[in-house]
């Protein structure tokens, strides 16, 4: 049988996994590609694969809520340095929002464009974003 974690296992696991910004950034992109892809999917198909949209946008919001949390609070207690700015996200999914309004244009009523749950995702990824950067400014302000 096997033994249980010490707490001090406990511990660095958690600061392995749990509070590390790098493991939440490569989950969040991950999310985003597959989110992204079963998009156009979906698209294509005629919106074949709509029911997967809303449990994927549960868990890709939580995933990239999770993240922004942390790196807010790393940023606040001095441990985040800034290096994957979130203008990234907005821009990719501005681009993914832009081209299915033109697709949707382009090929008619066949083809509609993201659902209200694509777009209520847009919302979020835009609403964390100014919130970040208002926490950004008032961080700079509180050092200086």
């Amino acid at each position: 049988m096997g033994s249980n974690p010490t707490p001090g296992t406990k511990i660095m696991l958690n600061k392995l996994i749990f509070e590390n910004e790098r493991v939440w950034r490569l989950l969040t992109n991950f999310w985003t590609v597959v989110f992204f892809i079963l998009i156009f999917i979906n698209f294509f198909s005629k919106n074949a694969y709509s029911f997967l949209l809303v449990p994927l946008s549960i868990v890709y919001s939580g995933i990239l809520t999770i993240f922004v949390a942390t790196k807010e609070f790393d940023r606040w207690y001095e441990v985040h340095n800034g290096r994957h700015p979130g203008e990234f996200f907005v821009i990719a999914w501005t681009a993914v929002m832009a081209v299915f309004l033109i697709l949707s244009f382009i090929f008619g009523e066949e083809f509609h464009a993201p659902s209200d749950t694509v777009s209520a995702v847009y919302v979020a990824v835009l609403t964390l974003f100014a919130l970040t950067q208002k926490s950004k400014t008032l961080h700079r302000k509180r050092r200086h």
